[in-house]
Formats: structure tokens, sequence, C-alpha cells
């Protein structure tokens, strides 16, 4: 169970960056960890929490680059032992003995302007772009 994030949100300023001839990919791998840790702050905060296994199990991943495409993952990555996953799964999605506690979906949604703002502030604290 996890979300993927990319620069959707801030592609004007993606362009500013590269018309000044900076480093788009830096700039684009910044602003996602920024959005991603902004992600990840949501879905610990919406997590239910029993043993606090699921929570402490949440991550963000690295900056993935695939061409022109750069994202980051949050939430259950690959590699997250498979008793923890079944359970973020069932708490996301509900099954046939308990209802849903979605944590990822609801981040996503309603954090969105957050998760955006984080990755605009990056890359103004970073120089980027000016405020």
């Amino acid at each position: 169970m996890r979300a993927k994030l990319s620069t959707k949100g801030i592609a004007e300023y993606l362009e500013q960056i590269a018309q000044r001839g900076e480093d788009v990919d830096a700039a684009c791998a910044d602003a996602l960890q920024a959005g991603g840790e902004a992600a990840l702050e949501g879905m610990r905060r919406r997590v239910a929490v029993d043993t606090g296994n699921l929570k402490e199990n949440l991550r963000v991943s690295e900056v993935q680059q695939d061409g022109n495409f750069t994202s980051v993952e949050i939430g259950l990555l690959a590699g997250t032992d498979a008793k923890i996953a079944r359970y973020g799964n069932a708490q996301e999605f509900g099954s046939s003995s308990m209802p849903a506690h979605p944590y990822i979906r609801p981040t996503m949604a309603e954090d969105k302007n957050k998760i955006t703002a984080a990755m605009k502030k990056s890359l103004q604290e970073k120089g980027y772009v000016e405020e």
C-alpha cells in the first residue's frame, strides 16, 4: 500500500528553473522529497494505531527517475513485512471482518494543497525560484 507523488502541481516553477538553465532534475528531487515528507506526516496522523507497527513502517522512498518522469513513493514500500502489508491493506480498504480505516487516500486527497505547498517551499528555500 503506497501512493506515488509526482511534480504535477509545480510545473510553472520547473519551467522557471529550466529557463534559467538550472538543474531541473535536482530541483524535482528536492521538491518531491519535501512533498513526500508532508504526505508521510498526513498518513501517520491518520493511520489507526493499535501496536504502532503500521505507523512505524510508513516511509518515503528515494527519489526515482524514469526518463523525464520523477517520483517518490509514500506508504508501505517494497520489502515491508508481509503481515504488516496485509494489515495496512485491510486498514485502507477494510475486509470481510472489519470496516476500512483509510489513511493513504484521504491524505492524498485532503492534503494535496499542503503537499504542493511543501514542494514549492522547498524550491524557494533552496533558491531555485523566488518567493
